[in-house]
C-alpha cells in the first residue's frame, strides 16, 4: 500500500512595508495568511461525517421558517454518503430524537421523517443541543468530523439559558472531539449565545435574516465539512527573543487557548485564514536580514494526527530615506482596514448595549469617513462592499437597533475569521 505524505498548508507572513527603518523604534504590521492545501479527490477521500442536526421547532418557527429548515436539512441529507452518520433532534419546550444516529443508507426515508416536523411551544435550546451532542458522542470517531449543527430563531427559555452556563459545556464537548456550528434565524435569537457556542465549539456561526436563505447556508456548511483539512487549529506568535519583549497586538477578535495561542477556524480547502498583527520593534542598526518574528501553526489533520509547522519573517533594516521609498503591500493594507472596521463594529455593539445610540452612530460615521478615504485611494469591490455595509449599519442603528446589533456582531465575526 502506498502511504501518501500529508498535504501541508502554506503560511505567508506579509509585512505592510518590506523593511524596517534604522535607528528608530516603530510599529510593524504583519498579515499572517494560512492557506490549506487542496486535496485531490483521486488521492484522498474525505473523512466520514458524524453529524447531529438540531432543529428549533418552537412556536416562532411556525410556517415558512420551519418549512425552509426542513428543506435545508433534507438538502444536507442528500449530500451525505453511506459512510456518514446522521441524527436529527428537534426541540421546543421538549426534546425529541427524531432520528437516532445511523449510517445514511436510505435518504428518502430520512427525508420523510424530517418532512413531518411541526412547530410546538417554547425553546429548550440547551437540552436540544445536549441531546444532539450525545448522539454524536455515542459514535465518536477520531478520524471523522464529529459535529452538531444547531438552528434556532429564538431565545433559550427552558433549562439552562445563559451564555455563561452553556458555553463552558460546549467547550467541554469540543475537548472530547464534538464540535458545534450554529445558525441564528431572523431577529429573535440570542446572537451572543449562538456565536459563543460556535466559537467554543470550533465551528461556524451564521446570522440568517431570511428563511429562504437557509438551504444555501446549510449547503455551505456541508460543503465546508467535506473540504475540511484540519480542525482545532491554533496559531502562536513568537517574536524574536533577541529583540527583547516585543509588544504585540492581534487585530482579529479571536479567542486564545490555555497556552495563549490564537484559536483559528478550521482549515478548509479553498479558504484562507488571515490574521493581522502589529509588533512594536525597537530601534535597530542597518543590516540585511533581521529575524523579526515567527508563527507556530498547529492542527489536527484528517487522519486524526496533531501536526505543527512554523514560518519566520525576516526583514532588512535600511536607512530612513530608503525605507521611506518602500511601497505598501495593498493586500496587507486591505486586511488591516477590514480588521479596523470589524473593531469599530464591536465597539458600536458595546455602545448599543449601554444604550448609547448616538455614540454608536458617531463611531460608525467617523469610521465611514476614514475608510472612504482609503477606499477612494485604492478602489476595489471589497472596499465598496465594506463601505456600503458601514453606511447601512449607521442607518440600522436608528431604524432597528436589534437587527443593527445582530448585523454588526455577525459582520465583525465574519471579518475576524476571514469568511467571505
Amino acid at each position: 500500500m502506498t502511504h501518501l505524505l500529508p498535504l501541508l498548508p502554506q503560511i505567508e507572513l506579509l509585512p505592510l512595508k518590506a523593511g524596517l527603518p534604522a535607528g528608530q523604534a516603530g510599529e510593524l504590521t504583519v498579515l499572517a495568511r494560512i492557506t490549506p492545501a487542496d486535496v485531490p479527490q483521486q488521492t484522498q477521500a474525505r473523512p466520514p461525517l458524524n453529524l447531529a442536526l438540531v432543529i428549533d421547532r418552537s412556536g416562532s418557527m411556525s410556517g415558512h421558517p420551519l418549512a425552509m429548515a426542513r428543506q435545508a436539512a433534507q438538502i444536507g441529507i442528500h449530500k451525505l454518503e453511506a459512510q456518514d452518520r446522521v441524527s436529527v433532534v428537534t426541540f421546543d419546550d421538549e426534546v425529541e430524537v427524531l432520528i437516532a444516529s445511523q449510517h445514511v443508507t436510505d435518504k428518502a426515508a430520512l427525508c420523510r421523517l424530517i418532512e413531518g416536523i411541526t412547530a410546538g411551544g417554547s425553546t429548550a435550546l440547551y437540552a436540544g443541543w445536549l441531546d444532539g451532542a450525545g448522539q454524536v458522542a455515542q459514535h465518536l470517531d477520531p478520524q471523522a468530523l464529529n459535529r452538531v449543527l444547531l438552528l434556532s430563531d429564538g431565545q433559550a427559555n427552558c433549562g439552562k439559558s445563559g451564555v455563561d452556563e452553556i458555553v463552558p459545556d460546549v467547550r467541554g464537548l469540543t475537548g472530547r472531539g464534538v464540535s458545534t456550528s450554529t445558525m441564528g434565524l431572523g431577529g429573535g435569537y440570542d446572537e451572543d449565545l449562538l456565536r459563543g457556542m460556535a466559537v467554543a465549539g470550533d465551528g461556524n456561526f451564521e446570522h440568517i435574516e431570511d428563511a429562504d436563505d437557509l438551504p444555501r447556508f446549510f449547503d455551505a456548511e456541508f460543503s465546508g465539512l467535506a473540504r475540511t483539512a484540519g480542525h482545532t487549529v491554533s496559531l502562536g506568535i513568537e517574536p524574536n527573543p533577541a529583540l527583547g519583549r516585543l509588544r504585540q497586538e492581534v487585530l482579529n477578535d479571536l479567542q486564545r487557548n490555555p497556552l495563549g495561542r490564537l484559536q483559528l477556524p478550521n482549515l478548509i480547502a479553498g479558504r484562507s485564514t488571515e490574521v493581522v498583527l502589529t509588533l512594536q520593534v525597537p530601534a535597530q542598526a542597518v543590516q540585511a536580514d533581521l529575524g523579526v518574528t515567527r508563527v507556530r501553526l498547529a492542527w489536527t489533520a484528517r487522519d486524526g494526527i496533531r501536526r505543527t509547522m512554523r514560518a519566520q519573517l525576516n526583514l532588512p533594516v535600511m536607512d530612513e530615506q530608503e525605507y521611506a521609498g518602500l511601497p505598501e503591500n495593498a493586500e496587507v493594507r486591505e486586511a488591516l482596514e477590514l480588521q479596523r472596521n470589524a473593531r469599530v463594529r464591536r465597539d458600536a455593539v458595546g455602545r448599543l448595549d449601554m444604550g448609547d445610540v448616538h455614540g454608536a452612530q458617531r463611531l460608525l460615521t467617523e469610521r465611514q469617513m476614514c475608510f472612504a478615504e482609503v477606499a477612494s485611494a485604492a478602489p476595489s469591490p471589497r472596499y465598496a462592499q465594506e463601505l456600503e455595509q458601514l453606511v447601512q449599519l449607521e442607518q440600522d442603528v436608528h431604524l432597528d437597533r436589534n437587527m443593527a446589533r445582530k448585523r454588526a456582531s455577525s459582520q465583525s465575526y465574519d471579518i475576524s475569521r476571514s469568511k467571505r
